[in-house]
């Protein structure tokens, strides 16, 4: 008897489609071409992707139920490295600079942490707000954070700069 697998998230470009499945399977999809698996260690929550020199998503940046953050190449599917910080799921991600090269985090917890290579430890808790972190933004020197039906805009410590309801 053949199992079936559901599709949680999905990432759709004019390339190919990236699905993640309720097993932990990623699977990228590409017209004319073989598809991709991979498996990761945990059920995908969030995918982001991320823009190459070539003006073509060459990686994607998936955030877990434990925590975990992998980085992925598109369309190769390895794993080129994974950041665990904590064992909250992630709830939202977000370049914090043009070139990808570090990843805001928001979690289930509240908590915002910064990821890659080129910041210190490779993880770095930024602030931890009183709920989850549902959505994050840069804009300028400020993040715009939406929890709920509420959108706060912060200073990168967390401290309130402006508050909307939207």
């Amino acid at each position: 008897m053949r199992q079936f697998r559901a599709v949680i998230r999905s990432l759709v470009t004019q390339h190919g489609t990236l699905v993640a499945l309720d097993d932990a399977s990623i699977i990228w999809k590409q017209k004319g071409e073989r598809e991709k698996r991979l498996k990761i260690t945990a059920q995908a929550s969030v995918i982001l992707g991320l823009i190459g020199p070539n003006g073509r998503i060459n990686r994607v940046v998936i955030g877990d139920d434990y925590g975990g953050i992998s980085f992925v190449s598109i369309p190769k599917m390895e794993l080129i490295e994974r950041f665990v910080v904590g064992d909250s799921r992630i709830r939202s991600l977000c370049c914090s600079s043009i070139s990808g090269e570090s990843i805001l985090v928001g979690c289930e917890d509240g908590k915002v942490h910064m990821v890659g290579q080129n910041v210190p430890n490779n993880v770095v808790t930024l602030f931890e707000l009183e709920g989850p972190a549902s959505a994050l933004r840069v804009e300028g020197t400020v993040l715009h954070i939406h929890q709920g039906w509420e959108r706060k805009v912060v200073d990168w410590m967390g401290e309130n700069t402006l508050l909307a309801t939207v």
